[in-house]
């Protein structure tokens, strides 16, 4: 378990992206909404094609997931990595690190996100 909490990210994910503030500010101060809020902002930047925005979701993402505490960890897996739609974007697929893409293969299979196509 790691010791980067909820302010840490937050603070982080907003000097990156400035864009996402007021829609994380919205969220009431709840972490799952929070993270909710980023998964849609990368995203949308999947669905853009612009991998240097999702890579740097990506690497936020793992980065916090890796050395985040469970509360941190927990959403991460839960708001954001279970929500990625990655079926269509197999250089996002590409893009996304070791770890997220471990949790993404057991969620998939535990029939909790779609299994990818271009894995089989």
């Amino acid at each position: 378990m790691g010791d980067l909490h909820r302010s840490v990210f937050l603070k982080e994910l907003k000097n990156t992206f400035p864009e996402l503030r007021s829609e994380i500010n919205a969220q009431y101060g709840l972490l799952h909404p929070e993270v909710g809020a980023f998964a849609g902002f990368a995203q949308q930047a999947i669905a853009l094609g612009n991998a240097k925005d999702v890579a740097l979701c990506f690497k936020l993402a793992e980065k916090y997931y890796k050395d985040g505490n469970d509360q941190l960890r927990n959403a991460i897996a839960v708001s954001f990595v279970e929500h990625l739609n990655l079926g269509d974007a197999e250089w996002a697929w590409e893009l996304l690190g070791p770890i997220l893409k471990e949790i993404y293969l057991q969620l998939a299979d535990a029939g909790m996100t779609k299994p990818l196509p271009y894995l089989r």
